[in-house]
């Protein structure tokens, strides 16, 4: 198992962004923002979202470089939702990025702009803008209601949605989201260092110090994203589950998972936990977890046939709608745990085998150290994790 920990080590290197890649991203987007706001005279408060907000952001692998890095950032207008409608928030953007230095490499969809820039150390970046202003009173109400966190909602954002001829806006709450899951970040960490304290008669509280952070809840995520991009490219399937799917299902695990352990074991209590998914879907999954014995029960249900898994800043995204309106992503998810099972059950119990250590690097597509055979690159088409970007 030693050694397998360390090659997951070396893999996860390879998958990680560089510290070079992530300030070189900050700068773009910064240097973006700080354009519109002032070709636009609008006041911008400017934060990313997703992955990147995480710090759960992995590596592109492309095939013919047909897909850059995605950071997208949220653009906060200090305007009143009322006072505005959706598509002039827009036409302030684009006017301000028509007459900017950013004019020829930009293009306009639904519900935001994407900027594209020219690859460096490997990497293209394209960066989402995507404007907002702050959610109203009557819909933050409405909001804590139904919200598992109703703390969270006062971060709320409303953003355009331009599709065909709409002029409507649509609730977002990425600023919470984060919030959430920092604090469960935070949570797992502060578990782990009693429990290391716990374990060692010899540990103080100097050998163990608050600001070490215990990476392994990110990096179990970064795994499952990775093998995830690998197996469904090879399956030429564009129904992958999204990254926000993935990180809120670790996010809610994580009370349950057992904090010291290592990233590979880590990894099996989740698929132990995915597994359950499936065995208790054929039951109409609406058994919970003190009849089942398994946290998953809680966090992912199904109720006469609706798949529905919680954000947990903002009550009105069921972020599995789109397994109920087509049920072959639900089927190929449950293959992509079996999946998981099989080839992480295999790699543990070889774990001296050169099969096991083959089969382990080609789970990420990830050369062999010693191999100078490249193997081939993958491309995920972005529509279907990134729903506003549609013209």
């Amino acid at each position: 198992m030693e050694k397998k920990k360390e090659q997951l080590k070396k893999i996860l290197e390879k998958v990680d962004l560089t510290k070079t890649q992530r300030d070189r991203a900050i700068d773009l987007y910064t240097n973006v923002c700080k354009s519109i706001e002032e070709k636009s005279g609008l006041e911008i408060s400017f934060y990313p979202q997703g992955s990147f907000a995480t710090k759960t952001a992995i590596r592109p692998y492309t095939n013919g470089r047909e897909r850059a890095y995605d950071v997208d950032v949220i653009c906060e207008v200090n305007i009143e939702k009322g006072a505005i409608n959706p598509k002039k928030l827009k036409a302030y953007f684009k006017y301000a990025l028509e007459n900017s230095r950013y004019s020829n490499i930009f293009t306009e969809w639904d519900k935001c702009f994407t900027i594209d820039f020219k690859e460096q150390e490997g990497v293209d970046f394209s960066i989402d803008i995507i404007p907002s202003v702050p959610e109203d009173s009557e819909t933050i109400q409405w909001l804590m209601g139904i919200t598992e966190n109703p703390y969270l909602v006062k971060s709320s954002v409303a953003i355009p949605d331009t599709f065909l001829e709409n002029d409507i806006w649509l609730t977002n709450n990425p600023k919470g989201y984060v919030e959430w899951f920092e604090n469960e970040v935070q949570h797992f960490h502060a578990r782990y260092l009693l429990e290391k304290r716990d374990n060692s008669f010899s540990a103080s509280i100097e050998e163990l110090p608050e600001g070490e952070m215990n990476n392994s809840l990110l990096n179990v995520i970064k795994i499952l994203k990775r093998t995830r991009d690998v197996f469904y490219y090879r399956r030429k399937s564009e129904n992958k589950p999204s990254s926000i799917i993935i990180t809120t299902i670790i996010g809610k695990l994580a009370k349950n998972l057992k904090p010291t352990s290592s990233e590979l074991d880590l990894l099996i209590q989740v698929i132990t936990q995915l597994q359950q998914i499936k065995t208790n879907s054929t039951n109409k999954l609406s058994k919970r977890m003190e009849i089942t014995g398994y946290a998953i029960s809680d966090i992912i249900t199904c109720d006469r046939g609706e798949w529905a898994l919680n954000n947990p800043a903002n009550g009105n995204d069921n972020l599995l709608n789109s397994w109920n309106d087509d049920e072959t992503k639900v089927k190929d998810f449950f293959i992509w745990v079996d999946n998981l099972r099989d080839t992480f059950s295999m790699i543990i119990e070889n774990d001296e085998a050169e099969k096991s250590t083959i089969e382990f690097y080609d789970a990420f597509a990830i050369d062999l150290p010693e191999s100078g055979i490249e193997k081939k690159q993958f491309s995920v088409t972005p529509s279907s994790t990134k729903p506003w970007r549609c013209k």
